[in-house]
Order: structure tokens, then sequence, then C-alpha cells
């Protein structure tokens, strides 16, 4: 039977929807249960609220559930991808993406040789009853390309490593910074950039999505040619439903 965990690799290989519930700030492992519809979580380490002893209960939880766990690393570094995945991730999202050597160190965070050369150990690392073959198989990573320089570089690093690369995602906000357009999302350079973006994606078969802080965004993106979408964040879910709650008092 096709597990949630199988599913998220078929529906990336085969750019299907994916729906990726966004994780920053609800550290209570007893939370997650909220987002079981999701094809996965993406617990934030570079702007969310985790650290080592935050991210064990969260990924263990996701285990229990059978939910699939995506931690967004701190840096583009073999020590924060390789401790991600001994704690529990499922799958890296990997921020700041611009060159071909960056991929190869999460390739070789991510891997057991002859691949890779990431080291055997950690309490998270195996899934329960996981085989090592199932292990190299079966874990995501999806470079973030938050800059020009980046989306200069993709077709590179997919011709290099784009077997081990299960999608792309681009960081609006960084990515506006870049280009001189700060938090101006819809701004005719931005949107020049997601046309390429996806382009080059499609041209390769490849998954790709955009961070969609609102539907508003997601169905643009979903125009574009999106299938993950990794959707605002924890607190504007609370948020939403406490005032949809409220609205039903008026």
């Amino acid at each position: 039977m096709c597990n949630k965990y199988d599913s998220l690799k078929q529906k990336l290989a085969n750019s299907e929807k994916v729906i990726m519930a966004n994780i920053m700030l609800l550290s209570s492992p007893l939370l997650l249960s909220a987002f079981e519809k999701a094809d996965c979580v993406l617990l934030d380490k570079e702007h969310g609220v985790f650290g080592t002893e935050e991210l064990i209960p969260m990924t263990m939880q996701c285990r229990h559930l059978g939910l699939p766990a995506i931690v967004r690393v701190e840096d583009k570094k073999y020590h924060l991808i390789a401790k991600a995945l001994d704690l529990g991730a499922d799958g890296i999202m990997l921020p700041r993406v611009e060159s071909v050597e960056q991929i190869k160190e999460a390739v070789d965070a991510m891997h057991f040789a002859p691949v890779g050369r990431t080291g055997c150990g950690g309490f998270g690392l195996f899934r329960e009853g996981e085989s090592f073959s199932e292990f190299d198989k079966g874990r995501v990573l999806l470079p973030q390309i938050e800059s020009p320089a980046g989306l200069e570089r993709m077709e590179d690093m997919i011709r290099e490593y784009g077997d081990y690369i299960d999608g792309f995602v681009i960081g609006p906000n960084d990515y506006s910074i870049m280009c001189g357009v700060p938090f101006q999302l819809n701004h005719p350079v931005m949107l020049e950039q997601y046309e390429r973006f996806f382009e080059i994606c499609h041209r390769y078969n490849k998954s790709c999505g955009i961070f969609d802080p609102d539907i508003a965004s997601a169905q643009r993106d979903l125009r574009f040619g999106a299938n993950i979408f990794w959707l605002s964040d924890d607190l504007s879910y609370l948020k939403t439903g406490f005032e949809a709650l409220c609205k039903g008092l008026e």
C-alpha cells in the first residue's frame, strides 16, 4: 500500500499537486495532526523557532502520523543537512542556492557512498523497517532559488544532479530584494523571473513552486504551472481559523 512518503516522491516525480504546510512558530508536536491533509510539512529552521531540541519531537510526531517532514536548514552546509536527517527529516529544503557546488554538498550530506558521503547514525535517520537502499532513494531535496544568480545556474544544477533533485521552489521575498524591488512580488521584473523559472522546470520535467502567502498568489502560480504549493504559515492558519469563528458570532 502506498504511504505518504512514497506518494510524495511519486507526486514530485510526476509533477502532480503537492500541498506543503509551513510550520515556523508552533513547536508543539500535538498540533501536527491539524495538517494531516497536507502532503508534507515544512519545519523551518532557517527563519522559524526550531533548534535541535525542538526539532526532534516534531519529526518524531510526524513519523507517528506518517506525515513527511521537510526541514529547511539554516544554510547549505554538510553538517546542518546531515544533522537534520539524523533527527528524522524526510527531506531538505536548501535556501539561497546559487551554484552546482552547493547542490553537490547537499547530495553528499543526503546519500551514502558511493553517491554521497553521509555518515550512518542518528536517532531518526531510518524510518521503522526502512532498508539502506530505501533510505538512499527515499529522501526529498528541494533547492530554493532566491536570486537571479541561482536562476542562471539552474540548468547546470539539473544537468549535473537532476537525478537527486525532486523539485525547485522560489523564495519570493529574498528574490525581490535581490532584484531591487523589495516585497513587490507582482512587479513586472518578478513576473518575468517567475516565468523563466517555470519554463526551465517544465522543460526538464521538474516539480516547481513558489512560497504563496495567500490564495491569490497560489492561483497566480497555478497559472504559471506550479505544482508545489508551499502555503502561508502556521500563525496565519491559526489567525484565519479564529477570525472565521469570530465572524460566525457576529
